[in-house]
């Protein structure tokens, strides 16, 4: 009975080691923010960074997110202060989608 209870911790452990090293590489997002409009895409980014903007996501019916995959080239392009935006077109709908930087 001694003997399972020597393999236990070891295989805790390398289970443990093989965790972390999944957890440390980065995961690619799948899906972008998107806004129906530039000015609904602005007033989201300044809620602050991205992930301040996804937890306000909810609060701003304008805005979603949209499957990377369905993006498309761009359609409009826009310069404000300097930063450049891009409205991309979206797969399978008729309006092209203000997207965040």
């Amino acid at each position: 009975m001694t003997r399972p209870l020597r393999v236990l911790p070891l295989a805790l452990l390398l289970g443990l080691a093989a965790g972390t090293a999944a957890r440390a590489q980065p995961v690619e997002p799948t899906d972008v923010i998107a806004c129906k409009t530039l000015v609904g895409l602005r007033v989201l980014m300044a809620s602050g960074d991205r992930a301040a903007a996804e937890a306000v996501l909810p609060q701003h019916p304008d805005c979603r997110r949209i499957a990377r995959a369905r993006i498309g080239a761009a359609e409009h392009r826009a310069m404000v202060g300097g930063a450049p935006f891009e409205c991309l077109t979206v797969a399978n709908e008729a309006d092209c989608a203000w997207v965040m930087p």
